[in-house]
């Protein structure tokens, strides 16, 4: 099938950036380049993304922004056109994810500490937020980033409505629900999970039988793994650095992703330039080796598999590169990714999503 990939980026002089919007590529074999499809320009920093595969809605936050676009996807092309825009429910959105029926969408506000959920019509249009929730943290000791809550991603469970938000600025890990029918959440209070203090929980992702989390700490450069307990939520089991015992600069941890074939955890190092591979234990689900590899570039903000899980797909901001890295693991066996392939070269990439089409759509 056919694949398109999306590539968000960073666009203002504020930012000192070089992206134009959001740029659209036909995904080729593994090895070669990318070929250009559309660039949607006059876009304010489209810096996360994601698609809603049924609709066929790629939805955009605008970072520093308040507000989120919608793009309808054609189908046989790949090509983007937009639908609208909304109020994100807050400042400076920074991450997104769908309710399990795809009835709403929701934000995290990076700036304002919130988190927003906006009514989806039928067509995939969105309306305006419906309910904000508001995390009360209170913030870490680093001075600079820890001004207040700062939730920078949105994690659904699988199967439910349950929603997790690691809290950059606050030091913690939130879990709320949301109920789809009253468009709601449910807490006033969202119950929550503590980090430790600096750690700065940036990103996460779920063991594949759903019973730990793994997250990305990115201002200590950890990884903290959380176990859920009996009654659903979670609390602290292990904690590993992120960096070599022989790395003395400045780094922080980005993006994470896991290859469940092989129970590899995937998490990108701005300053060391680096993913840390990390081999899961089958048995424990705990951390079981450490491996690096060179980002292949600068700034590595953003990491994930692509549609196919056979690659790892890096966006290198500073570099204006997104890297490509085989995946060696058909047979489930653990072994680092191979040599990357300059997959695209385009300004502040901060994120990539994909949308795969049939052959049915191309004959249209």
């Amino acid at each position: 099938m056919p694949t398109f990939a999306y590539i968000g980026c960073r666009t203002t002089r504020q930012r000192a950036a070089r992206g134009q919007g959001i740029e659209v590529y036909l995904m080729a074999a593994p090895g070669e380049g990318w070929r250009p499809v559309q660039s949607v320009d006059g876009l304010e920093n489209p810096s996360y993304l994601i698609v809603e595969p049924c609709r066929g809605v790629l939805y955009a936050v605008h970072g520093d922004g308040s507000e989120v676009s919608a793009f309808r996807i054609q189908p046989a092309s790949g090509r983007l056109a937009l639908m609208g825009r909304q109020s994100s429910g807050g400042r400076n959105p920074v991450h997104l994810c769908m309710t399990k029926d795809a009835d709403h969408l929701v934000v995290a506000n990076y700036a304002t500490g919130t988190v927003a959920a906006l009514p989806v019509d039928d067509d995939g249009a969105l309306a305006a937020p419906g309910s904000v929730l508001a995390l009360p943290g209170q913030p870490g000791p680093h001075r600079t980033e820890q001004h207040g809550s700062h939730p920078h991603q949105v994690l659904r469970l699988p199967g439910a409505n349950r929603f997790v938000f690691p809290d950059k600025g606050a030091d913690r890990v939130w879990m709320a629900d949301f109920d789809s029918a009253t468009g709601c959440w449910q807490q006033q209070t969202p119950w929550h999970a503590a980090a430790r203090e600096g750690a700065g929980p940036r990103h996460a992702v779920l063991h594949p039988d759903g019973w730990a989390l793994y997250v990305a700490n990115e201002l200590d450069s950890t990884l903290t793994t959380y176990a859920f307990t009996s009654e659903q939520r979670f609390s602290s089991l292990h904690v590993i650095s992120l960096l070599p015992e022989s790395f003395t600069g400045n780094s922080r941890a980005a993006g994470i992703a896991l290859e469940p074939r092989s129970m590899t955890l995937y998490i990108s190092n701005r300053g060391h330039e680096s993913v840390t591979c990390i081999a899961l234990d089958r048995d424990t689900g705990l951390p079981a080796s450490r491996h690096w590899i060179s980002a292949g570039g600068e700034t590595p903000r953003f990491i994930t598999l692509d549609a196919s899980a056979r690659q790892l797909i890096v966006a290198n901001e500073t570099s204006d590169t997104i890297q490509a890295f085989s995946l060696h693991d058909a047979d489930g066996k653990w072994q680092l990714p191979g040599l990357p392939t300059t997959a695209a070269r385009t300004g502040s990439p901060t994120c990539v999503a994909f949308y795969q089409t049939d052959n049915r759509s191309n004959s249209q």
